[in-house]
């Protein structure tokens, strides 16, 4: 449902919007022009914010009008979020004999005080299928498809073999055993998330659809863009592959551009409807992507990136812990034009805040240019 505040939001896009497609300054060149390309397609994957429409980084060139572009990204995600006290509580109940939760251990979690009330374990995979067409010289439409799988645990033993190594403790991980999905989110006000098993093995989630106008260059070498996303609630809520509302939102882009680097700065916010699931609705989300790229002078058809995002938490309002804090994510990754197309890795760690952002992702893309 469209509220009141989701027009007023809508309204002063469309006015913005009105006044720059007046301007009168030199348009940008297309981005098929562009040798360093766009960043990975990372966004904030920590559950249950990747069922939330989703922005991730983008360049400002629009594709230019008659060109496309098409993109698989794929990414394993290890979230395993859980909060001092419950961690303690595993500690005495377990010992060295790890098992999943259970009802008694899913009680004691939700009568934990606000704040210490959480628990997040379980590996996600999700492969996103981007489609963006040149509809005008200066609009690019775009809509993005997800599949999403629950469970999982490739990246669990990566963590413990590194943690192992690097001589750290588990954080509570050794209390519970792997190729579990098990959420446990409290809330005083009742609509708590209890999951004791994976909602389903997998699943097409809400498409997101996006609109972006390339804004005159004002400034020259420095472009930017205006884009709007919407998110149709179309999937099933109850197996956690929809919230069961529309979600909308804005994401602002200023590119500079240099002969071998590039910094890209996303910033924006969502609106996100309500989760039928539960009957919460997450605060306003806003966030800021930023991408440094560069071609190598010797190997012209690689290209490294390094990105940092930050954003906030769905249950930061009503939780007072570091599940309520900024999160923070650092993305580093390679790219290579090859004879197939545009293919890449990346691997993402959490930094700073440990309790709130997923461990570790590892992504993969493929895209081509048209």
């Amino acid at each position: 449902m469209i509220t009141k505040s989701h027009r007023k939001t809508l309204r002063r896009a469309g006015l913005i919007w009105l006044l720059i497609s007046t301007g009168t300054a030199n348009a940008q060149l297309p981005f098929i022009e562009e040798s360093l390309g766009a960043p990975f397609r990372i966004r904030d994957y920590t559950f249950p914010s990747f069922l939330v429409l989703g922005f991730t980084p983008a360049p400002a060139a629009p594709l230019g009008k008659g060109h496309s572009a098409l993109e698989f990204h794929y990414s394993i995600i290890n979230n395993f979020q859980v909060s001092p006290t419950a961690e303690k509580y595993l500690q005495q109940t377990r010992g060295n004999h790890p098992r999943p939760l259970d009802s008694t251990d899913v009680a004691f979690i939700l009568n934990l005080p606000q704040g210490q009330a959480y628990y997040i374990d379980g590996e996600f995979s999700i492969l996103e299928l981007a489609a963006h067409w040149g509809i005008t010289d200066r609009i690019d439409l775009g809509i993005g498809i997800n599949y999403i799988h629950y469970g999982g645990h490739f990246l669990d033993e990566v963590i413990f073999d590194f943690h192992d190594a690097v001589g750290v403790g588990q954080g509570g991980r050794n209390y519970v055993i792997d190729n579990h999905v098990q959420v446990v989110l409290g809330r005083d006000d009742g609509g708590d998330i209890v999951l004791l098993e994976r909602p389903t093995s997998g699943g097409l989630s809400d498409p997101n659809l996006f609109l972006r106008y390339a804004l005159p260059e004002f400034v020259p070498n420095w472009r930017s863009s205006l884009e709007i996303g919407v998110k149709a609630p179309l999937m099933n809520e109850n197996k956690f592959l929809s919230t069961g509302s529309w979600d909308f939102g804005y994401q602002i882009t200023i590119d500079r551009r240099f002969i071998r680097d590039a910094w890209i700065v996303n910033f924006g916010a969502v609106f996100p409807g309500k989760f039928k699931q539960t009957d919460f609705r997450p605060p306003n989300l806003p966030f800021i992507n930023i991408s440094w790229l560069h071609r190598f002078q010797d190997w012209t058809n690689t290209r490294s990136f390094v990105q940092a995002l930050l954003a906030e938490h769905p249950y930061r309002a009503i939780v007072d812990s570091e599940l309520s804090e900024l999160q923070f994510q650092l993305t580093a990754g390679l790219k290579w034009d090859t004879s197939i197309g545009i293919v890449g890795i990346g691997l993402t760690e959490n930094v700073l805040n440990f309790d709130n952002t997923p461990d570790i992702g590892l992504h993969f893309t493929w895209g081509i240019l048209k």
